[in-house]
């Protein structure tokens, strides 16, 4: 479980940095659809999964 939340946390991680350079204009929008916050909005899910995913493999042990 600790991967996967490892996993997840980079993700998001990444997400978060798309989203500020997005927003900042340093990249250009190739897709319409991927806007500045659809990345941050992604981050936070895919950050928050990355805590539920630490959180279960803590009380495993």
């Amino acid at each position: 479980m600790q991967t996967a939340g490892l996993i997840f946390g980079i993700l998001g991680g990444i997400c978060a940095i798309l989203g500020g350079l997005t927003a900042g204009g340093v990249i250009p929008i190739l897709v319409g659809a991927f806007t500045w916050m659809f990345w941050l909005i992604m981050a936070g899910v895919l950050l928050l999964v990355s805590i539920a995913f630490n959180t279960m493999s803590k009380g495993e042990y």
